[in-house]
């Protein structure tokens, strides 16, 4: 699990060799999660930026938008198209909290489909992930990794209002 949430950093910046390369990268990712839904019979849909999704429940609306800056609170298993687990909080007894600005691509995409109590499967193509970069030391998720993801959404909390502090005066011009 940390080695995933110390990476969601990372996986904001986009490598410009990457950009060279993406368009091919992103044909390759389409046609093996194509045929790794087909050979299971997921009926995930697919966003126009590439991610594959299956909506297992919905959530209860939270009554607002999402923002980037709203910290959710998720449950989640990551697996590679083998079905090999690379990280997982399901055992977990909290929920793992982080702000959605600092998600891979693909989470921000695709998490917000869903409300509170909502579960989703998110298949997200390696350009919405950590594109041709190696996370880990021992190559935990190596370059062009297509991601497997079920996710439950535990909680959504916006972020804290700023203090005001009633005690500071204001300075005037001279």
């Amino acid at each position: 699990m940390v080695a995933v949430l110390a990476c969601f950093y990372m996986a904001c910046k986009m490598d410009p060799l990457y950009d060279d390369i993406k368009t091919q990268q992103a044909a390759i990712d389409d046609a093996k999660i194509a045929r790794f839904i087909d050979s299971l019979g997921i009926p995930a849909k697919k966003t126009d930026r590439g991610l594959y999704y299956q909506i297992i429940a919905p959530g209860t609306p939270l009554g607002r938008p999402w923002e980037k800056t709203d910290t959710i609170g998720i449950h989640y298993v990551g697996r590679f198209l083998t079905g090999d687990v690379f990280d997982s909080t399901a055992v977990a007894d909290r929920p793992t909290k982080f702000l959605m600005a600092d998600a891979i691509e693909g989470w921000e995409l695709g998490i917000p489909l869903i409300q509170p109590g909502g579960q989703i499967r998110l298949i997200v193509p390696s350009g919405l992930a950590y594109q041709n970069r190696q996370i880990g030391a021992v190559d935990i998720i190596p370059p062009n990794s297509i991601l497997d993801f079920d996710i439950k959404l535990i909680s959504i909390t916006p972020p804290a209002p700023p203090e005001t502090d009633n005690n500071t005066t204001k300075t005037e011009k001279k």
